[in-house]
């Protein structure tokens, strides 16, 4: 991950975006491996003591210090990208089926409302079914959608994106209701289109309307346009009379009147079983997603994150001592911690092997033994004592190991939190000396060749 520099000042983030940050974030360490999040797990240690809070806390960091947070919000915008082109695709084919339906002067009303109600009629029922358990959970416009955020978001990160974004929807209970946003606002473009569109023909051209049948009788055109201009009625819509129903299956046209009124409830009835029971339904799952997503938590027992809770929640520091600390090498004892605490100057040991004299005999008084770091609970102990960070830190290495990529990521951390660090390099080859030249010079960390140099500097002389 690229770290940006330490003077960045991070995005703001809102209550979803921390949590697909931390989805994402924790997908990946489950496909490629644990990230370097020493500093991040330091800073989640400062937030309020809930394994929750500090989970989020850590990926947060981890975000903001590398690429991931930009990835989120840029495919972000490409999925809103391509869920605009989805709806305007929609509303272009609600004006095209409204075209087609009154493309002759005659219209025959059965095949108008089929042609524009009845793909509806089935997919709507279709929607309703999806609530069924067992049944699957997308669709054919979903997935045109993920297809199309897919087109136009590319690069690192984007597949992990989507994969965060979907468990972070499942998880939460909320996908089937994401699927049903993205179909209703579809439907609901495309009947604007055709309510436009039938106004607009209707107003420039004229239409003679009538019913057509071979077997059925005159009755049943009666009932069904009854049945359907019912509530149309409600909002003016009226229908013809029975007597101009049935004479609508003459092969007589009727007076301009009656088109009139056959026009306005064809209307009447795209906009009341057409057009509202999609913004009804748009309307129940933006407020069904919002309720669903307010609630998202944080899972602690989910891989990635179980693994966690020791490291961001210490048992010493939230569930009391359950059993005694691991012994430390290196003369630091029980007022350590304290004298830590605001004090000028310290030492540190890293992985020093056997053969090279140290601690030193005497150390003056306002200098810190912070003892050896050979190990995670040695990490773990000086993260403590760094909270309150000494103005002066030694950083004291054994030359006669090559430095690795642990020692490059613990002197990067130390020197974030740290405001004077300097190296002192024992024992060891000039080949391995300029090995550790090199590393220090990365990491821009001053060597010095000597403890006594090192009290100069920080004006501790000690006195014989």
């Amino acid at each position: 991950m690229r770290n940006r520099p330490p003077t960045a000042a991070p995005h703001p983030a809102g209550p979803l975006l921390q949590y697909w940050q931390a989805e994402a974030v924790r997908l990946r360490e489950a496909h490629w491996g644990p990230l370097e999040d020493r500093a991040a797990c330091q800073a989640a240690l400062r937030a309020p003591a809930d394994l929750g809070v500090r989970i989020l806390a850590r990926a947060a960091w981890l975000a903001e210090h590398g690429e991931l947070h930009d990835r989120l919000v840029q495919w972000s915008v490409g999925a809103r990208w391509a869920l605009a082109v989805l709806w305007l695709c929609a509303c272009l084919a609600g004006i095209g089926t409204a075209a087609a339906v009154l493309g002759q002067s005659q219209v025959n009303l059965a095949l108008a409302l089929l042609g524009l109600l009845g793909l509806h009629a089935l997919t709507f029922l279709i929607w309703l079914a999806g609530w069924l358990p067992g049944l699957p959970d997308s669709t054919a416009l979903s997935r045109l959608w993920l297809w199309l955020t897919r087109r136009l978001v590319r690069g690192p990160d984007a597949a992990l994106a989507a994969q965060a974004f979907l468990s972070l929807l499942g998880r939460a209970r909320a996908w089937k209701t994401a699927i049903g946003l993205i179909s209703h606002g579809a439907w609901t473009a495309a009947f604007l289109g055709a309510l436009a569109t039938l106004l607009l023909l209707l107003s420039a051209r004229h239409y003679t309307f009538h019913w057509e049948t071979t077997l059925l009788s005159p009755d049943v055109f009666v009932g069904m346009t009854r049945i359907l201009g019912s509530v149309p009625g409600l909002l003016g819509f009226e229908a013809p009379s029975d007597a101009l129903i049935a004479a609508s299956l003459g092969p007589q046209p009727l007076a301009a009147g009656v088109q009139a009124e056959w026009s306005l409830w064809l209307i009447g009835c795209v906009l009341v079983w057409g057009l509202l029971p999609r913004l009804l339904a748009l309307a129940a799952c933006i407020l069904h997603l919002r309720r669903r997503l307010a609630r998202l938590t944080v899972d602690p027992g989910l891989p990635g994150w179980l693994d966690l809770r020791e490291r961001l929640l210490p048992t010493h520091a939230n569930l009391g001592i359950d059993r005694p600390a691991p012994a430390i090498d290196g003369a630091i004892g029980p007022a350590a911690p304290v004298a830590a605490a605001g004090g000028r100057a310290a030492v540190l040991a890293y992985e020093l092997g056997h053969g090279l004299d140290w601690p030193p005999a005497q150390l003056p008084d306002d200098v810190v033994d912070f003892g050896r770091c050979d190990s995670r609970e040695d990490r773990a102990r000086i993260r403590a004592l760094l909270r309150t960070p000494p103005a002066h830190l030694l950083f004291v290495c054994d030359a006669r190991l090559t430095p690795d990529r642990g020692a490059a990521a613990w002197l990067d951390e130390l020197r974030r939190s740290c405001p004077d660090l300097r190296a002192l390099c024992l024992g060891g080859t000039p080949e391995r000396l300029q090995a550790w030249q090199d590393a220090l010079s990365h990491q821009a960390v001053p060597r010095i060749s000597s403890l006594d140099g090192w009290l100069e500097h920080i004006g501790s002389v000690p006195h014989d």
